[in-house]
């Protein structure tokens, strides 16, 4: 059984929007087995988008982990600490358990496929919606569910740029919706990529969940 444990966080100073590859970089010293499990998934950070590459975490801001339950007793180890992102010092609090909720709309906010033949210059949504329809067939997922393409967004690790998009499914059965859920699309889960969650169009467009620049 997957679940989402959210430990809720506090900060004075703005954490950058791009900060997939450096959270899981400060986490990771805390809990060494982040490098070992590699179907942890880290979410990214949610916010107000300040501008400047730079988001303002909130009162109800929190750090979310996508993992099985078993995992969750490793996982408590961070309560209580500290990590730095940047000028940032973020203190980790008490966590909160949730169970996975079927919707028949997910949305991630960066995919990351690595497509045939293609560069990152060359990568285009076309390519990119072929891509991700073959992995959800791979999930067993219908061909009635619709893929659609949006941003296009960057992952920074390091010295090195990865591309990707933003993803939104539609038209998912419950089971489907449960699926893609637990085993994502695409890779860097650990920074933050591939994780779906439920969508509602009504959203505020204001508020950046910040694991990749945007453009």
């Amino acid at each position: 059984m997957y679940v989402d444990l959210n430990f809720r966080l506090t900060a004075q100073d703005p954490v950058p929007v791009d900060h997939g590859y450096p959270l899981y970089a400060a986490l990771s010293r805390l809990l060494p087995v982040l490098h070992q499990q590699n179907g942890i998934g880290i979410h990214p950070l949610q916010g107000q988008y300040l501008g400047d590459g730079q988001v303002a975490l909130r009162s109800d801001s929190c750090l979310v982990f996508r993992t099985h339950v078993e995992q969750v007793n490793e996982l408590l180890n961070l309560t209580g600490k500290s990590i730095q992102l940047r000028r940032s010092t973020i203190l980790i609090g008490v966590p909160q358990l949730k169970a996975l909720v079927a919707e028949p709309i997910l949305r991630s906010r960066l995919v990351v496929i690595k497509v045939k033949g293609r560069n990152a210059a060359q990568l285009d949504e076309k390519s990119f919606q072929t891509a991700v329809k073959k992995q959800l067939s791979a999930c067993e997922v219908s061909s009635r569910s619709l893929v659609e393409i949006r941003r296009r967004r960057t992952l920074r690790i390091k010295e090195k740029t990865i591309v990707g998009y933003e993803v939104v499914l539609e038209n998912l059965a419950e089971e489907e919706s449960l699926q893609i859920q637990i085993q994502g699309i695409g890779g860097r889960r650990h920074m933050g990529c591939g994780l779906f969650k439920g969508y509602r169009t009504s959203e505020n467009s204001t508020e950046i969940s910040g694991s990749a620049g945007h453009e």
